[in-house]
């Protein structure tokens, strides 16, 4: 019975002993913005840790609402929400894939393991989140990237969309829809490797 007890103890200490040693600071501001979009509020504890190299996100649960239009008409949009516990993987029941549909354009945000997806469950850390784009349509035309919702995502994080193939980038936060070209005949303006979202912690 005392061996029982004393291994339990050593145990009990052992766990206390790793516990304490877990939680280390990390992160640091990379870039700077000013912010004026709809809906932004500061919300959360900006209280991020580093362990083993591993970073563990921030409290902050918020959403982004992104539209892919042509005109009134003719549009696509998703969702990305942010949850401390998410994964940036897809997860079955909480991320939603996007599905082929017969519009004359379809936008979808990209999980880290490459699907698709029109609901992107996913947490937002303080070194930083880039989140792919897929956009396409059915014709040559004039489309825009607009960002309808911005909601409960601290202003301390800048939000651009950054275009590979113009090589250009904007802050959605200050300028919230990006007008481009689609060419059918060019697979580098459409698809998944023209656009993306970099958000990042400025303060």
């Amino acid at each position: 019975m005392k061996r029982e007890i004393s291994g339990l103890v050593l145990i009990a200490a052992l766990f206390f002993s790793c516990s304490k040693e877990q939680v280390k600071p990390g992160g640091t501001p990379t870039q700077t913005s000013t912010t004026t979009s709809t809906g932004s509020t500061s919300v959360g504890q900006t209280n991020n840790s580093t362990t083993g190299g591993v970073v563990t996100p921030i409290v902050v649960n918020g959403y982004l609402r992104l539209r892919l239009a042509e005109d009134s008409v003719n549009t696509d949009g998703i969702l990305v929400n942010f949850t401390p516990s998410a994964s940036a993987a897809y997860v079955r029941g909480e991320d939603a894939p996007s599905l082929q549909g017969f519009g004359q354009v379809s936008l979808a945000s990209i999980s880290s393991d490459h699907i698709p997806l029109a609901i992107n469950v996913m947490p937002l850390t303080k070194t930083g989140t880039t989140i792919g784009l897929r956009v396409n349509a059915k014709s040559d035309g004039v489309y825009s990237l607009q960002m309808q919702q911005i909601n409960s995502v601290p202003s301390s994080f800048s939000i651009w969309l950054m275009d590979a193939y113009k090589k250009d980038s904007l802050d959605m936060r200050l300028y919230p829809s990006y007008a481009f070209n689609i060419y059918k005949a060019d697979t580098a303006t459409f698809g998944t490797s023209r656009f993306k979202l970099v958000i990042r912690q400025v303060n």
